[in-house]
């Protein structure tokens, strides 16, 4: 029920995309993508969802199906302090 409510939290939080945005670039982490997900109706059609090692969730909004497209699902990813994106080559 937490996890839920912290979800749509973070929704929310998606309106306000310069906070977020320029709060999780400072943050480094490492994960492997659990889901990935397009809507049409979106500014940001589509999502990568990460699990962090410390099993937080991640969610990776991009605007372009190139940069969507390099993700895979079950491959783990490292993000550096400073970037946006997780570097594009996986580490396993």
């Amino acid at each position: 029920m937490i996890d839920f409510i912290l979800d749509v939290l973070d929704d929310l939080l998606a309106f306000f995309p310069w906070s977020k945005r320029k709060k999780d670039r400072r943050k480094e982490w490492s994960g492997t993508v659990e889901a990935k997900k397009t809507w049409t109706l979106s500014e940001h059609a589509y999502l990568v969802i990460f699990r962090t090692d410390d099993g937080q969730r991640k969610k990776v909004r991009l605007d372009r199906k190139e940069d969507f497209d390099i993700y895979e699902e079950g491959r783990r990813y490292i993000k550096k302090a400073g970037e946006d994106l997780p570097d594009t080559k996986p580490t396993n």
